[in-house]
């Protein structure tokens, strides 16, 4: 049995574009938009109606225009990826980023099966861009991890087969390989916890209990823990609190870790008789509290600076080799990306200034809770 329904066959085709999840024009043998669905406009970045326009309007990338143009030729479909440079043109197709781009005949008749006689072509606009980006990331990590593990197992390797040798002839000899076993055993236990940390952070799959914290609180109970290894190290570590007490709205394990990452990294490459600063900044319009470490080290290079919040990225081998580091060696590439995390879960920012041969000063915000006078 039929339902004898009216079908207003025009809202139905519409519906059936606003279906796609793509972008989706379709375009006649002119490359004059005739329907388009609401993903188009809004990769077009327009808010009023297309129908009429060329699509050339909105795209840029010439072999995306030819890609069209092919199809309407030859009438058949066309698919292709592009990876575009261009930039300048309205709308987002042709700007930076990778798209694929999918062009179908349309069969506007049941006779209509030649070139000549295909009036319409659906024009499908995939934004590959961050698909790419997340694949590079996915190869970067593999690459990183492949060779921060490479290196000490290595080594471990090395350690005990010279040990094995030593461990009946050279008993003195033999106790210095198993402590250096042990402190590349040590490294991979920190690269791997630390890996993991980041993982959960990342995901946000890490708990966490937002309450007030007193920022001088914070900051002195990191001079306190850090005290020993700069005292090892001959650095002068002291703090520098702004007057009257501020509440930040943080998780004080995790501002803590932030800040002893940032600290311990000050001290790793600060030679001894140089100075480390912990302390806090006046308010920003009594809406954020400003945290900063500075310290009187070798600098960063500029060219490294916009990329120092990368997981595994360590600025260049010369600086990471230097006499002065001290306790923890090169470190596993982590903590900044980790620190960075932690500080945006919290709502702040986190930025680093350098020069190089004088130091540097990480500064990090958090949202301010309340503010008491003393």
């Amino acid at each position: 049995m039929t339902d004898n329904i009216t079908i207003d066959y025009q809202h139905f085709f519409q519906q059936l574009l606003e279906a796609t999840p793509w972008p989706l024009v379709i375009v006649d043998r002119t490359l004059a938009i005739r329907y388009y669905n609401s993903q188009a406009m809004q990769l077009f970045e327009t808010s009023g109606g297309i129908e009429g326009m060329n699509i050339e309007q909105f795209i840029s990338d010439q072999p995306i225009l030819l890609l069209i143009r092919q199809s309407i030729k030859t009438g058949s479909a066309r698919s292709e990826e592009h990876a575009s440079g261009n930039a300048g043109n309205v709308g987002k197709v042709g700007t930076r980023g990778a798209w694929k781009i999918s062009v179908t005949p349309l069969q506007h008749t049941k006779t209509a099966r030649s070139a000549r006689r295909y009036r319409f072509y659906a024009v499908v606009i995939e934004d590959l861009t961050e698909l790419r980006r997340l694949e590079r990331a996915r190869h970067d990590f593999i690459a990183n991890i492949s060779h921060e593990l490479r290196t000490p197992l290595a080594s471990v390797r090395l350690l005990a087969e010279t040990l094995e040798e030593a461990i009946d002839t050279d008993r003195e000899q033999a106790q210095v390989f198993l402590e250096k076993i042990e402190n590349e055993v040590q490294h991979l236990t920190v690269l791997v916890s630390e890996l993991h940390d980041l993982s959960r952070i990342e995901s946000g799959q890490t708990p966490m209990t937002i309450e007030p914290v007193e920022a001088e609180s914070l900051v002195r109970e990191v001079m306190a823990r850090m005290l020993p290894q700069a005292q090892r190290h001959r650095v002068l570590l002291h703090t520098e609190i702004e007057q009257g007490k501020t509440l930040v709205a943080a998780d004080s394990k995790h501002i803590t870790r932030v800040l002893v990452n940032l600290a311990h990294n000050a001290l790793k490459f600060t030679p001894s008789g140089g100075d480390v600063v912990i302390g806090t900044r006046p308010q920003v319009e009594g809406v954020t509290q400003s945290f900063f470490v500075r310290d009187t080290g070798v600098g960063i290079p500029a060219e490294d600076l916009p990329r120092i919040f990368e997981r595994f990225y360590k600025v260049n081998r010369a600086r990471s080799k230097a006499d002065f580091i001290g306790p923890g060696g090169g470190g596993s590439g982590l903590g900044l990306a980790i620190a960075r995390h932690l500080v945006e879960a919290h709502g702040g920012h986190i930025r680093a200034e350098s020069t190089l041969g004088k130091g540097s000063i990480f500064t990090f915000t958090l949202p301010v809770r309340t503010r008491l006078s003393r």
